[in-house]
């Protein structure tokens, strides 16, 4: 009915245009809203119940969107993670934000004996990749089921690297704090963020709590981490195109 209604409308180029900018205009709007008074609860039901929604986020065309995180393995950003982290030989490692583990696949591939340990919202996913890895023979990798704000099982430096990979852009201003402060708590060596970083210093973001961008928030990474840890032991690298071949990776992408 959606479909025909569009149609029918195209007939109409001037009218059609205008009711589909104003569409835009009003669903952007109502993202907003929606952030701003329920915060980060909005993209955390999101994420719970992305594998109930048609579409993958890496155009595979399986149209399965665990599996499409799965076979994202070869993706170019994750080599620059992945030898930013392994300069460090850890011997222990947890992803906040995992899907199903491409990433840790890599690592575990890296690091056979390493403690590696990733964590997510989606239960599906999690289940799936525990799956994948026991069929990959890969015993050195468990999924558990966790929010980003809700590490508590963890103690205090219980992984030698703590990681996100565009995890925290779905983190709004009501829980940023919290989640970094966990993973601080819980990092012996160091923690690595591959997220959206605001690269205007002060202005809107001078706290580093966020800026809504696209659907997801960019923060200045520098000012939040200063509020934990000495400036001079905070580096910022941008994501180019050919890491990452997307026009908001490309432009507000840094690790």
């Amino acid at each position: 009915m959606k479909e025909k209604f569009k149609s029918s409308l195209k007939r109409w180029p001037k009218i059609y245009n205008v009711l589909k900018k104003n569409y835009s205009l009003l669903r952007v709007t109502r993202n907003k809203l929606e952030m701003r008074l329920l915060g980060t609860k909005v993209k955390e039901k999101f994420w719970v119940r992305r594998h109930l929604q048609k579409g993958d986020d890496w155009g595979d065309k399986n149209n399965n969107w665990i599996r499409g995180y799965w076979n994202s393995r070869s993706h170019s950003h994750r080599s620059l993670l992945i030898e930013r982290i392994s300069k460090l030989n850890p011997s222990s490692i947890l992803e906040i934000g995992c899907n199903c583990g491409p990433n840790l696949y890599l690592l575990a591939r890296k690091f056979p004996d390493a403690e590696i340990v990733g964590v997510d919202i989606n239960s599906i996913a999690v289940d799936e990749g525990n799956k994948w890895f026991a069929e990959e023979g890969i015993t050195n990798v468990k999924l558990l089921v966790k929010r980003a704000d809700d590490l508590s099982s963890f103690s205090d430096k219980s992984f030698d690297i703590v990681f996100t990979d565009a995890t925290l852009i779905y983190v709004g201003p009501d829980k940023i704090m919290k989640v970094m402060k966990e993973m601080l708590r819980i990092a012996r060596k160091t923690i690595f963020l591959l997220e959206w970083h605001y690269f205007e210093s002060g202005g809107a973001d001078r706290r580093g709590l966020g800026v809504y961008h696209s659907g997801a928030w960019k923060r200045d990474y520098v000012a939040l981490l200063k509020q934990f840890v000495e400036e001079k032991r905070i580096a910022i690298t941008r994501i180019t195109g050919d890491m990452w071949p997307d026009k908001n990776w490309s432009e507000v992408g840094a690790i």
